[in-house]
């Protein structure tokens, strides 16, 4: 029988669960782990935290039978735990369905902000492709929006060297989106011109416009635009008719308005 999603929402809260402290030993790595980066140093910091005042959260486990569990959220503690020469660790047990230790874990990191965002956005595509979830099913489960889903689910299809950009957070999500039109080979040129120019992402946008033929204006134009937009402190559009050039310029107040006047006299 299938379950409702407000159930498996329901089912995130693991409160009112008895904690139970486990070998460390017998806890084997979660299969649907969403996290694949960990900070070495952060993992160090919360090790020694963990020397002097243990594990403040007990992480879940699920039990796969002869006194053996599978970690379904807690990696960092668990990781950190054994680094800090922890034989056993507080758990919470939960026998749950592989869709819902899926579920589970990736909620709990998302509300932790524990994920970077590709890494978010890989989850979410593990869960449509494992259990044919929507954007919208997924929505309701981790309690995002769904245009917010949506667009994670478009940009895990991005190269893999855009990715580990993103995991290693030397672009931002939204440097990273423009990108996604693009060929992977153009995504991966574009990158290097992000990191080494820092291109902000309304550059990469125009960027993109100009590589994917979307735009009628040449690179020398928008640099002029971009020098015009930096000068101002507001956006400029400009628009190219023939050999004319249509230029609006738009002012979030009256006094950005006048301190431009100004600088005209």
């Amino acid at each position: 029988m299938k379950r409702a999603l407000s159930s498996l929402i329901e089912n995130t809260d693991v409160r009112e669960f008895k904690i139970v402290n486990i070998e460390v030993e017998k806890i084997t790595e979660s299969k649907t782990q969403a996290r694949t980066y960990f900070d070495e140093n952060k993992l160090s910091e919360l090790s020694e935290s963990i020397k002097k005042s243990g594990v403040l959260q007990p992480i879940i486990v699920q039990p796969l039978g002869n006194e053996n569990y599978q970690l379904i959220a807690g990696e960092r503690r668990l990781r950190a735990s054994k680094a800090a020469g922890l034989k056993t660790i507080p758990c919470l047990i939960k026998d749950v369905t592989d869709k819902d230790a899926a579920v589970l874990g990736l909620v709990e990191n998302v509300q932790r902000s524990q994920l970077n965002t590709i890494e978010e956005a890989l989850g979410y595509k593990s869960l449509k492709e494992a259990y044919g979830l929507s954007a919208k099913e997924i929505s309701l489960l981790v309690g995002k929006s769904r245009p917010f889903i949506a667009n994670l689910l478009r940009i895990s299809n991005l190269s893999q060297k855009v990715q580990e950009a993103l995991k290693e957070e030397k672009i931002s999500f939204g440097q990273a989106r423009p990108l996604i039109v693009l060929e992977q080979k153009m995504q991966d040129k574009l990158l290097t011109e992000i990191i080494s120019l820092s291109l902000n992402s309304r550059r990469v946008e125009e960027r993109v416009s100009v590589l994917s033929g979307r735009s009628s204006l040449s690179e020398e134009v928008l640099h002029l635009k971009s020098d015009l937009e930096n000068m101002l402190g507001s956006k400029v559009q400009v628009k190219k008719t023939g050999k004319t050039f249509k230029v609006n310029l738009n002012f979030q107040n009256i006094e950005t308005f006048k301190k431009f006047i100004e600088k005209l006299n």
